[in-house]
């Protein structure tokens, strides 16, 4: 067998090694990152749709604020240190519970998670763009929202200055 010979045998083979591969087989996704940011979903440690509990868990002892308007109240937990406001589904219950599940997470400084697409507190409104495209809606105070489920806010310099998390 020449040389030319077992090149061409070598190369078959491996095109058939290819070639058997199934197109259903998923390709693994890399794990997410600590505090990773999913819209519609909430962060890697707490998701939209969970109690409350699972805040409190990740993020420490709550200090629990309400606000009230016709009769239903709104339960929130503001985190300063670590840069996040966790919501509660509204309630007629002026008490809190922390099995109340979660509605929306807002994120601001020193939060340091990022979405899979590298978009976090501090990013430029053009890299925004250049990530998810054109939004959904878009208003000089409440932000650029997309119908993902994340809304981007951004300070006088058009950094992310807020992210806001709530189900699509």
């Amino acid at each position: 067998m020449t040389l030319k010979h077992l090149v061409l045998s070598l190369l078959l083979a491996s095109l058939a090694f290819v070639a058997c591969k199934k197109d259903g087989d998923p390709t693994p996704e890399p794990p997410l990152a600590t505090h990773a940011i999913l819209p519609g979903v909430g962060i890697k440690e707490v998701k939209l749709g969970d109690a409350v509990q699972t805040a409190i868990d990740f993020f420490g002892t709550p200090f629990p604020i309400n606000s009230s308007v016709n009769g239903v109240y709104t339960h929130y937990i503001i985190y300063t240190s670590k840069g996040a406001t966790v919501y509660c589904e509204p309630t007629t219950n002026a008490t809190f519970d922390p099995q109340m599940k979660l509605d929306r997470i807002r994120l601001s400084a020193p939060f340091d998670g990022k979405t899979v697409k590298n978009i976090g507190i501090g990013s430029s409104k053009t890299d925004v763009k250049v990530a998810y495209g054109d939004p959904t809606s878009s208003h000089q105070t409440n932000g650029d929202k997309y119908a993902i489920g994340i809304t981007f806010i951004y300070d006088n310099a058009e950094k992310v200055k807020n992210i806001d998390l709530e189900k699509p």
